[in-house]
């Protein structure tokens, strides 16, 4: 660490513990900078590195692991002991004081985690030149620090730490390393969530504490042209999530809702269309409704005051006659026609049915009429036709197929064919 006013015991490590996270945590985050240093050894065949403020220890870890040469320095001894105890190189030394003390041009990688915002600003100022003074051509400088750009983190959560001076804004610590004499710069957004990361939309609360909650300047030192475009692919990259694009992606959902809700009126709005044309036409059939009522009203109160006319009463017995008089007009018409509903027709259809039944229960009369009738075939078969209903009825195909029946319609079909061939013979 700079040197800050944090007391010289184990606090701060049993402060990082709980509130930074652990060594494999911490750790597996680091490796977003591993295509960077990979780079190096591109170019760098002892690529060396000094880490400022190293704490833990786990860049030293990681970078001693990836075939760096490794120096860490911290002022703190608790955290020092964490480093030693896993054989790391560090000491306790003022970050600053370390820089001066390293020739120009002697290091690949400047990293300081978390330091930056512990420092007053002339103090960073000067750390940064530093750094530029003692990296090798096409060398890193690496500063990473709690995101002012989350709201949660630049309101509450950086402010916990009370070493904290202030939050940096990434665009202030880039322009700072680009003011200096860095070549080019490259702002890298961390550790936010990966399912917000690919999220087409966000909420509220998303935007407020979904920003990546810290960010790295990675900054490199100019070198010739076949070093620098080997970063090309690297710095060219967008890292993390920002406030505008989870601002953008918010809009989004609330657009979507407004079009959700706007749909949703329109159909509201059809709907109550409907209603309203639904009661306009239930108004107008009630209007027909009352009107037939009326109406009737009308002609039954026309009816009861005909009904209770002088006039009606005067006329009954013209109405008694004329109904009298219809009735014998047609009555006579009807015996002088001998139509089928006319009473003679249905006494002499009931005395040949009597007639029929006596010589069908005595064979030899019936063998005799028969004879006769054999010489008249029209008057023999109209003969048979009474009393027997017409066959087959209308309406009924024969023969039925019994196949569609049900047992028991099988049954009655078969018992009426049954009936109507014995009143065959029986008419023969």
């Amino acid at each position: 660490m700079i040197k800050t006013t944090i007391p010289s015991n184990d606090f701060y490590r049993a402060f990082e513990d709980r509130y930074r996270g652990s060594r494999e945590l911490i750790k597996s985050r680091l490796e977003i900078y591993l295509p960077f240093t990979e780079k190096i050894k591109d170019f760098d065949t002892k690529p060396n590195a000094i880490d400022l403020g190293c704490g833990r220890g786990e860049w030293l870890e990681l970078l001693s692991e990836n075939g760096y040469l490794m120096q860490g320095v911290d002022l703190d001894a608790g955290m020092l002991e964490s480093c030693r105890s896993k054989g790391l190189q560090a000491t306790q030394k003022d970050a600053m004081e370390a820089l001066k003390e390293l020739s120009d041009s002697s290091c690949s990688i400047v990293s300081g985690f978390h330091i930056a915002e512990h420092l007053p600003f002339d103090t960073l100022q000067l750390l940064i030149q530093e750094a530029l003074r003692v990296l090798k051509p096409g060398g890193l400088l690496i500063l990473e620090t709690p995101n002012a750009e989350n709201i949660q983190v630049a309101t509450a959560s950086f402010y916990l730490d009370p070493t904290h001076i202030r939050p940096i804004p990434s665009q202030l610590l880039s322009f700072l390393t680009e003011h200096y004499g860095f070549w080019r710069t490259k702002v890298l957004r961390l550790q936010e969530s990966k399912e917000l990361h690919d999220a087409m939309s966000a909420t509220l609360m998303q935007v407020i504490i979904g920003v990546s909650p810290d960010y790295a300047v990675i900054a490199q030192k100019q070198a010739h042209n076949e070093i620098v475009s080997n970063f090309d692919e690297l710095f060219n990259k967008e890292y993390g999530l920002s406030l505008e694009t989870l601002v953008n992606r918010f809009e989004n959902r609330l657009s979507s809702i407004q079009a959700q809700a706007s749909q949703a009126d329109i159909k509201a709005t059809q709907a109550q269309a409907q209603a309203t044309q639904a009661q306009a036409q239930a108004n107008q059939a009630d209007m027909k409704a009352t009107q037939a009522q009326t109406q009737a009203a009308h002609a039954w109160h026309h009816y009861i005051m005909v009904v209770n006319s002088r006039s009606w009463k005067v006329t009954k017995p013209l109405r008694i006659a004329g109904k009298i008089a219809r009735w014998f007009i047609l009555g006579a018409t009807a015996w002088l026609t001998f139509s089928p509903a006319s009473r003679p027709r249905k006494t002499l259809k009931n005395l040949a049915l009597k007639i029929k039944k006596h010589i069908n229960a005595h064979p030899k009369l019936k063998m005799q009429i028969t004879n006769i009738l054999n010489h008249f075939p029209s008057l023999k078969a109209r003969l048979k036709r009474i009393g027997v209903a017409p066959y087959p009825l209308q309406g009924i195909h024969y023969p039925i197929s019994q196949d569609t029946l049900s047992p028991r319609t099988k049954k009655i079909y078969n018992d009426l064919n049954a009936a109507i061939e014995k009143k065959q013979k029986e008419v023969q």
